[in-house]
């Protein structure tokens, strides 16, 4: 992955099995082919650039400049951000400009510079200062917006015509809760990065850990998935993973929620807990379970007959 890249995404390819995910795949080469713009759409952290990326590295463009800019910088300052990214790119003149802009976040973008970007476009030049020549621009326009681009579109907020002009060729991508099936697959290709950033053997991945991430609904999606397991990785022991590690788990909460009742609720309560614990770290192993509780097994499953707990609820695939 180039530097510019390695700036942005640690995914090369795109991740997962899914239905949406297959279909996105099989479309890329067709999105490649031509010059028309592309608007990618999904929610924050659904790692929108990727798909990009990878038009880009499919597309005729591929060793052409890449040009990434967000909406927030073409606000402030259009020619200022628009001549810094040429800057950075010695292959480029003023002469003639070649290549992909990439403009993050289009729903931001404020009406000036919607028009600005309107001109460019449409009409393929630069205006970079007010009574400068026009520089020709022969580039590609790639954006990302959030689903909430054509609302605007169609409320006025948004310029409709630079919306349907951009959104010639239109990706949309699922949430990480819409395509549940994936989810394991993010995980261990996480896991897999930051042990060996760090210099460590990937370790497996206990049933417990497996099971909270399937239940999450992952509002941040797989920008949250990634910062997850770094989070795991750094703050479990060489060689395990601790499913406390897990950001979105607070111990505290449960016994914040534990309502005033009697004693012996309340123990049968935390005795299901543990029991429950121990049983998604290994797997339904009920030896290894009474194990690390310190009870004989025949002592535990009467506990867990007791309880209403059965060991085929934590066999890897009854999920």
């Amino acid at each position: 992955m180039s530097k510019l890249w390695e700036e942005y995404l640690v995914q090369e390819d795109l991740i997962g099995h899914s239905p949406a995910i297959f279909q996105i795949r099989r479309s890329i080469p067709i999105l490649a082919k031509g010059d028309q713009p592309v608007l990618i759409t999904g929610e924050p952290g659904t790692e929108k650039l990727l798909i990009a990326k990878l038009v880009i590295d499919n597309s005729a463009r591929k060793k052409a400049p890449v040009f990434i800019t967000d909406a927030a910088k073409l606000n402030k300052t259009f020619d200022q951000e628009i001549q810094s990214l040429l800057q950075q790119q010695e292959h480029s003149s003023e002469e003639g400009l070649r290549g992909t802009l990439i403009v993050q976040n289009l729903e931001y973008l404020d009406r000036e510079s919607q028009a600005r970007l309107m001109s460019f476009a449409q009409g393929g030049y630069l205006q970079l200062q007010a009574h400068a020549e026009p520089i020709a621009a022969e580039f590609r326009i790639i954006s990302t917006a959030t689903g909430k681009l054509q609302e605007y579109a169609k409320e006025g907020i948004f310029n409709s015509e630079l919306y349907l002009t951009l959104s010639a060729m239109t990706v949309k991508l699922p949430s990480l809760r819409e395509r549940k099936q994936d989810i394991v697959a993010f995980f261990e290709f996480y896991l897999d990065y930051f042990c060996r950033k760090i210099g460590r053997t990937v370790p497996p991945m206990p049933f417990e850990i497996f099971h909270q991430i399937l239940k999450y609904s992952w509002p941040g999606n797989v920008k949250e998935m990634e910062n997850a397991v770094r989070s795991v990785v750094v703050s479990s022991p060489e060689g395990m993973l601790l499913m406390e590690a897990l950001p979105f788990v607070d111990e505290a909460e449960k016994f914040q929620r534990v309502e005033l009742q009697s004693l012996n609720r309340a123990v049968a309560q935390l005795e299901k807990e543990m029991i429950e614990r121990a049983l998604r770290r290994f797997a339904g192993n009920q030896s290894r379970a009474a194990q690390v509780l310190h009870l004989s097994e025949p002592n535990l499953r009467f506990k867990m007959k007791k309880l209403g707990i059965r060991k085929e609820e934590f066999i890897m695939g009854n999920e």
